[in-house]
C-alpha cells in the first residue's frame, strides 16, 4: 500500500486517511485492500467489487467482474466475467485503466506474479497455455505515471543527437507516436501543441518511457492517449522523370514512404496539415507561441 495512506474503520465500514490523519476517502465500503499500482480493491455491501483511485473514482465499476484480485501487479490484475449460456466463470487479465489485456476465455489463470510475467500458465479446460504479457501489451498506457525527468524538445534533440523529431500514427495499435532517429516515443496531445516537452516517465506496468506532452499537463498522473484519427489523402502523384536515380530521390522524400516498424502507418492529421506533419516537430514553438512549423 502507498506508505502515505491507511485504512480505517468506523462502526462497519472502511475509508482511507492520509499520513497527517486527514481524511481523503470517507469510510463507506464494507472491504477496501491496500492500494497496489495506484488502485484499490472495494466492495459495497452488495458484494459487489470495483477498483478506485486515489480520488476515490471508480475505475472499474461495481458489478462489472464477478471476482477480482485483490492486487494489481506490475499493472496488471486478473479478474472472472461470468457466462451465462456457459454458466461459469471465464478469466482475464486488465490493466490499471481497465483495459482488457487477456481477453475471457480461459477456465483458470494461474496468479501474476513479477517474474513470471512471461510465462503465465492459464487454462482451457485441461489445456495449459503461456501467456507472456509482453507480447500482448503492444499498447502503452499513460497511467500511473511518475516524471523522472523533463526537457525541452530543443534540449531533447541534444540529448539525443537528432535535428528533429517526427509524429507518426500508427493504425494497427491506435496510438501516436514520435520518433527521434532510430527510437520510439509516446504521444499525449492533440493537435498542435502549445508548449511541449518531453517527459520521461515511468508507467502503471513499470515501462520507462519519453512522452511528448503539453507542459500545463507535467505531473498528472493519467493522461489520455493521442488516438489515430485516419483522414484520406489524395494519392501523390509523381513527375515523369526518365532518370531512375531522380525518381527515386522523389520516393524517398515522401513521408508516405518512412519505413515503419510497427506495420500500418499513417500521418496524423488532428489538427496539422500535411507540411507539419513532413517537418516534424524540430521548430514546434519552443517557447515562442507565434512560431511555425518548418522544413529547415
Amino acid at each position: 500500500m502507498d506508505n502515505n495512506l491507511h485504512i480505517f474503520q468506523e462502526e462497519d465500514l472502511f475509508g482511507v486517511k492520509n499520513q497527517v490523519g486527514e481524511i481523503v476517502i470517507p469510510p463507506q465500503y464494507k472491504e477496501i485492500q491496500p492500494f497496489s499500482c495506484g488502485l484499490a480493491l472495494v466492495r459495497n455491501s452488495q458484494y459487489q467489487y470495483a477498483y478506485i483511485n486515489y480520488m476515490n473514482k471508480q475505475i472499474v465499476p461495481f458489478g462489472r467482474y464477478s471476482w477480482c484480485d485483490p492486487q494489481f501487479t506490475c499493472g496488471f490484475t486478473r479478474v472472472t466475467e461470468y457466462h451465462y449460456l456457459e454458466g461459469n466463470n471465464k478469466w482475464g487479465i486488465i490493466d490499471t485503466l481497465g483495459n482488457i489485456v487477456v481477453p475471457f476465455k480461459y477456465d483458470r489463470i494461474w496468479a501474476i506474479k513479477e517474474k513470471y510475467l512471461f510465462s503465465i500458465k492459464a487454462f482451457i479446460g485441461d489445456k495449459e497455455e503461456k501467456l507472456n504479457l509482453y507480447k500482448l501489451t503492444n499498447k502503452v498506457i499513460f497511467d500511473g505515471l511518475t516524471y523522472i525527468n523533463t526537457y525541452s524538445v530543443e534540449a531533447f534533440k541534444q540529448l539525443t543527437n537528432c535535428e528533429a523529431l517526427y509524429v507518426k500514427a500508427f493504425s494497427n495499435i491506435n496510438q501516436v507516436l514520435f520518433t527521434y532517429g532510430c527510437n520510439i516515443g509516446f504521444v499525449a496531445v492533440t493537435g498542435i501543441p502549445k508548449e511541449p516537452v518531453i517527459a520521461i516517465v515511468v508507467n502503471s506496468s513499470g515501462k520507462i518511457f519519453p512522452l511528448l506532452m503539453e507542459k500545463s499537463d507535467i505531473g498528472k498522473t493519467t493522461l489520455p492517449i493521442a488516438k489515430v484519427i485516419p483522414k484520406k489523402v489524395s494519392p501523390k502523384i509523381y513527375s515523369h522523370r526518365t532518370s531512375f536515380g531522380d525518381y527515386e530521390e522523389e520516393r524517398m522524400n515522401d513521408v508516405d514512404n518512412w519505413s515503419d516498424p510497427y506495420g500500418d502507418e499513417q500521418a496524423y492529421y488532428d489538427g496539422w496539415s500535411r507540411e507539419d506533419i513532413e517537418s516534424g516537430l524540430s521548430d514546434a514553438y519552443e517557447g515562442d507561441l507565434d512560431a511555425r512549423w518548418n522544413n529547415d
